[in-house]
């Protein structure tokens, strides 16, 4: 019940906040101006032209009142689709949505490559606004009569072009099967803003320019982030630690990690005896409660934390201020990345067993992962994602924290994990998020 209530409370809280896409602005921050990017060694090379001249700009304006008096039913719905909430948040959806189809990407975790991406091309897109400050195509022509909200910050370059290139080219380097559709939506999400009148032809295009100029410099990091390294074949062999055919995952401590100074920073010490845990393990009766967060968990990964998020910034009115968004997106999907990198660290270096191991007669509620135990993922990640949810919206930490202890104790409950292997990992993302939040915050 307790499960079915917050599912419940999570909906509604989702239209209310969706409800709120059409408030009132908040006031226009250029403060992101300043900050600095996070991979970009040379950022000031990155340039785009200046905006065109006024006679150039007058030929635009009549080009979008043209195009506006041609909108039609499926143009509409492209622009209120790509208007939901700030530049970054469609495409938080559509990585989520690409990655959990292909597995051998998916440890890569590209969302954390198309977010810092997103994120300093949005910085240098705010440095160029502040710099032209060129007035939306409404304000030079009031008979331009746009059918959303037009943003209150500087229209050029575009917002939602940069970040759809950005998104774009990351997204066509890890899915490059799917290079034709994701073009083809970020295409679509840059004329849906020509389209709804708030902004110029020329906006678009240079954000298009600026955001491919970064995300082809993010890739070229990205090829060295220490996934091409193959594994060596080297297997535990004691019978006492986990063993199995393929040890999944193994080579992600030699990844690079983003933020954290290395693999094993966080490195946890070893586990004890199992005897213990595995008592506890078998002792446990089952209840409703304990079954349905075990299957509600199960079928849960990264994406309920990047949905959250979404709602959070909903709730706080934060879709005006692109910058803003695209930081907590960015921080928390590069903490998510680095504390995989460093859990698989703990796990490969300790092989703990798995109950189902330790205890060959014992039967857990569902799959067993196949990779050691110790620590365990779910909890990690979600200690470290609860961690970094807490910095950015402190209000709702009992929320984050109460979430993050049910899917830590939900791998008990599947019968996967034992409890020790879920406290130490939620101990360790908690320290492993604040850490990436306050280095993040602090650049």
């Amino acid at each position: 019940m307790k499960q079915i209530i917050f599912s419940i409370v999570i909906t509604l809280s989702s239209i209310v906040a969706m409800a709120q896409i059409n408030s009132p602005h908040q006031p226009v921050n250029y403060e992101a101006a300043n900050w600095k990017t996070w991979l970009l060694n040379n950022p000031q090379q990155i340039i785009i032209a200046a905006p065109p001249s006024s006679s150039q700009s007058k030929t635009e304006l009549q080009s979008i009142k043209q195009g506006m008096a041609k909108l039609d039913d499926k143009k509409l719905t492209q622009i209120k689709y790509w208007d939901a909430g700030a530049p970054a948040y469609r495409w938080n959806q559509i990585v989520l949505g690409l990655m959990f189809q292909k597995q051998e990407v998916l440890l890569r975790m590209p969302a954390a490559w198309m977010n810092i991406a997103i994120y300093d091309a949005t910085i240098l897109a705010w440095k160029e606004k502040a710099k032209y400050k060129r007035k939306r195509p409404n304000e030079l022509d009031p008979s331009i009569k746009p059918v959303i909200n037009a943003p209150l910050t500087f229209s050029y370059p575009c917002e939602h072009s940069v970040t759809a290139a950005a998104a774009a080219y990351m997204l066509v380097y890890f899915f490059p099967e799917k290079t034709d559709s994701i073009m083809q939506m970020a295409h679509a999400a840059s004329q849906s803003r020509i389209d709804a009148g708030v902004q110029f032809q020329s906006d678009v295009d240079a954000g298009w320019k600026l955001g491919e100029q970064v995300a082809k410099e993010i890739i070229e990091k990205a090829k060295n982030d220490g996934s091409a390294i193959k594994w060596d074949g080297n297997m535990n062999k004691d019978p006492k630690k986990w063993t199995g055919a393929y040890p999944m995952g193994i080579t992600l401590p030699l990844f690079t990690p983003i933020v954290i100074r290395s693999a094993d920073q966080f490195r946890l010490p070893p586990p004890p005896d199992f005897e213990n845990d595995m008592k506890e393990l078998k002792n446990f009766k089952q209840n409703f409660n304990s079954r349905s967060l075990a299957y509600y968990w199960a079928s849960h990964g990264p994406e309920i934390w990047n949905d959250l998020a979404s709602q959070k910034m909903f709730e706080y009115r934060m879709s005006d201020d692109a910058p803003a968004v695209s930081r907590v997106y960015t921080v928390l999907n590069v903490a998510y990345h680095d504390a995989v990198i460093a859990i698989f660290d703990s796990k490969y270096t300790y092989w703990g067993i798995r109950p189902i191991q330790y205890d060959t007669t014992y039967k857990p509620l569902i799959t067993t992962p196949p990779f050691p135990g110790y620590p365990s993922g779910h909890a990690g990640g979600a200690g470290t994602t609860a961690a970094v949810m807490e910095y950015f919206f402190p209000a709702d930490a009992k929320l984050f924290w109460q979430m993050a202890q049910d899917c830590a104790d939900s791998r008990f409950y599947a019968g996967i994990h034992f409890r020790t292997d879920n406290e130490a990992a939620l101990k360790m993302g908690k320290e492993l998020g604040k850490y990436v939040a306050e280095t993040w915050m602090k650049k």
